[in-house]
């Protein structure tokens, strides 16, 4: 194979491999797995990878979870997706950069939060994640947060359970303009080297 079909090969390969969904999974089940941590400065620590991850859980006003998310290197947080949610009032779901919740149940200073928004039954089927990136007062983000290790916060006023199921959809970085343009250069030198190798 020449080294120009080589370069279009890796180059193309590279982009490819940026958009390409991945189906690999994380699930975590409450009842299978043991219960979600409910002390903020030690949540429930999960690895999470490429593709669909989905955590299922239950709260009440006296059980609260908070679990950590780690994010493989080079991927982000595309999409939160609720997939089940039996509350009778609204339960609560909130989020910070790290590996532990800073802020208290009671008292919370919403500014300090990333993002936060309660949800119900009828928000079965939604993307929250756009909803926590825009909530009033709160540090917030536009599309994707930045980093790769968010500790959540999930409440419930009732004394009733709660339960509740995610769908939490990483994808890998996509290259920036620079990175394909570097990338696009390089394959472009190799093409006259290719040349002269055929004379």
């Amino acid at each position: 194979m020449s080294r120009l079909r080589q370069a279009l090969l890796a180059f193309s390969g590279s982009l490819a491999a940026a958009a390409a969904p991945a189906s690999a999974m994380l699930i975590f089940n409450e009842l299978a797995s043991g219960d979600l941590s409910s002390n903020p400065l030690l949540p429930t620590l999960l690895h999470v990878d490429l593709g669909s991850n989905f955590i299922d859980g239950s709260v009440d006003r006296n059980d609260r979870d908070y679990f950590t998310l780690a994010l493989p290197s080079g991927t982000h947080l595309t999409a939160i997706i609720l997939r089940a949610s039996s509350g009778s009032e609204a339960t609560f779901l909130s989020l910070q950069s790290g590996s532990i919740f800073t802020e208290p149940a009671a008292g919370t200073d919403l500014r300090n939060v990333l993002g936060y928004v309660s949800f119900f039954h009828s928000d079965i089927g939604t993307d929250l994640l756009q909803s926590l990136g825009s909530a009033s007062d709160a540090i917030g983000f536009k599309g994707s947060p930045d980093g790769e290790m968010f500790t959540f916060w999930i409440d419930q006023s009732s004394l009733s359970p709660a339960n509740y199921n995610f769908e939490f959809i990483v994808t890998e970085d996509i290259p920036s303009p620079g990175t394909i343009a570097m990338m696009a250069a390089a394959m472009i030198m190799v093409i006259p080297r290719s040349r002269r190798s055929r004379r």
